[in-house]
């Protein structure tokens, strides 16, 4: 819903279900996420915007900081057992103050670190905030990059030493019948909701051992299932595209552990798929 006012106590924010007021702070995320019993609970932060002055991102990027400790206190007295808590680093696009809070951030005792924000205009500023946060922060927790997902994404930010990554991309490209490919030079997808794939008895994705390319469905099937609004389509496709997201990292860990990551990583970039890297 619409946020009416961030303070240190956290947040007012209007409902979008009902309009009603409503109120987070840390304690009450915490609560949240304790009662969900999740794996992991991410702590209460403010996710700065690009545009924002130097000053706030210096005095919000501060109160994350505070809202951090107090998610710990909470976590310390109420979490569940074994759930894991990360801690998240802001700082905007300043250098000084990124690397300012990835060592804050990193001083917390936390079972995983993650980072956060807006971070910057283009693929370029991102890769580089995300170097200098990765650089400051300790290497024997999980690294985590929130909300980031695309291929390009996930080899470059790999190389730069996250370790794990979310992001809605392959469900929410699946429903408009975008499917993950390895194609470089078309961001890594495929359109099926294209006219031109009418009559292509072409799978998905030749070689993909995923159980929607391994069930056959043609090109053209899948056409048809999203031109006539059949949910089936984006349902094979999602599946399709989570699947080549999972083998993809699998075989970024293989690579790592057989210490041929930057050959890996040239092959994908190069078009290979992930079971050919």
């Amino acid at each position: 819903g619409a946020i009416l006012g961030i303070d240190e106590e956290g947040v007012r924010f209007r409902s979008y279900v009902d309009g009603a007021e409503k109120f987070m702070g840390p304690e009450t995320s915490m609560a949240v996420q304790a009662a969900l019993r999740s794996d992991i609970a991410l702590v209460f932060d403010e996710c700065l915007p690009f545009h924002v002055t130097r000053e706030y991102t210096r005095r919000s990027t501060e109160r994350t900081h505070r809202w951090l400790d107090r998610c710990l206190s909470w976590h310390e007295q109420h979490g569940p057992p074994g759930q894991g808590v990360y801690a998240i680093v802001q700082g905007g696009v300043d250098e000084d103050l990124r690397r300012w809070s990835a060592q804050e951030v990193g001083a917390r005792d936390t079972f995983g670190l993650a980072i956060g924000g807006t971070l910057g205009q283009d693929k370029d500023q991102m890769y580089e905030v995300v170097g200098w946060t990765t650089e400051e922060l300790p290497e024997e927790r999980p690294r985590h990059l929130l909300g980031i997902g695309d291929v390009d994404d996930l080899l470059r930010g790999t190389e730069l030493g996250v370790d794990t990554f979310d992001c809605a991309m392959p469900t929410r490209i699946g429903r408009h019948g975008m499917a993950i490919v390895p194609d470089p030079g078309r961001r890594w997808r495929v359109d099926l909701a294209k006219g031109r794939y009418r009559d292509s008895d072409e799978p998905i994705c030749d070689g993909c051992p995923c159980v929607a390319c391994a069930a056959g469905y043609s090109r053209a099937y899948l056409h048809y299932l999203f031109r006539i609004r059949e949910t089936t389509g984006p349902r094979i496709v999602t599946l399709h595209n989570l699947a080549y997201l999972q083998l993809l990292m699998a075989a970024l860990r293989d690579a790592i552990d057989a210490g041929g990551l930057a050959e890996a990583v040239a092959a994908a970039r190069a078009g290979a798929p992930p079971w050919a890297m």
